[in-house]
């Protein structure tokens, strides 16, 4: 499994009052999962990116990847999971990417739900997801939002999806992050590919 992160689309950002462009920094993690037995960490990453330019902006990732070999049974699953943070400090990014290491502790639903149903991430993993547009998601940890955890650094947004990790699968993914107050709106291009 190669999971490519390619390009940050920067539609819209915001640092704070007279704080200047925002800082991206970007947690991404995989895991694989059988949907029986509880989701395994296989893989995480952090990227931080440059805004350099006026907004709206493309900012280049240079091919950053996640690598994974391993053997899969039939009837696993690989969910990848994106979280967004718009940094200051860099304490709240410490601390949500100590968690990914702790998937038991996790529940996700879908951001557009109207009434919430959190699912650990082997049950979300087995929802089907299309190419290219991934799922925006809720993250809770312990039944506690995100951003309690990201702390002095802004917890923008969450994005996830779901491939079969037995079949042969090469997409490029649409990982879209609006903050609440829509003053950040970022888009990931990533590219996962099953061999």
């Amino acid at each position: 499994m190669r999971l490519v992160l390619q390009t940050l689309e920067v539609a819209r950002g915001h640092d704070g009052f007279l704080r200047g462009k925002p800082e991206p920094a970007l947690l991404v993690a995989v895991y694989r999962t059988d949907g029986a037995h509880p989701a395994s960490l296989v893989g995480r990453l952090l990227l931080r990116a440059q805004v350099k330019s006026g907004m709206p902006c493309s900012v280049e990732l240079d091919a950053r990847e996640l690598r994974y070999e391993a053997r899969f049974a039939t009837t696993e699953r690989l969910l990848a999971l994106v979280l967004s943070v718009e940094e200051n400090t860099g304490d709240g990014v410490a601390a949500l990417y100590t968690l990914f290491e702790n998937p038991a502790k996790l529940l996700i639903y879908n951001a557009g739900e109207s009434v919430p149903s959190p699912l650990s991430l082997e049950e979300w993993a087995k929802r089907e997801c299309r190419a290219p547009t991934a799922h925006a998601i809720e993250v809770l940890r312990d039944g506690g939002s995100l951003e309690e955890l990201a702390e002095s650094d802004q917890f923008i947004a969450a994005s996830a999806f779901t491939v079969g990790a037995h079949a042969r699968s090469n997409e490029v993914w649409r990982m879209q992050f609006v903050a609440r107050d829509e003053r950040n709106d970022w888009t990931l291009l990533v590219r996962m590919r099953v061999d």
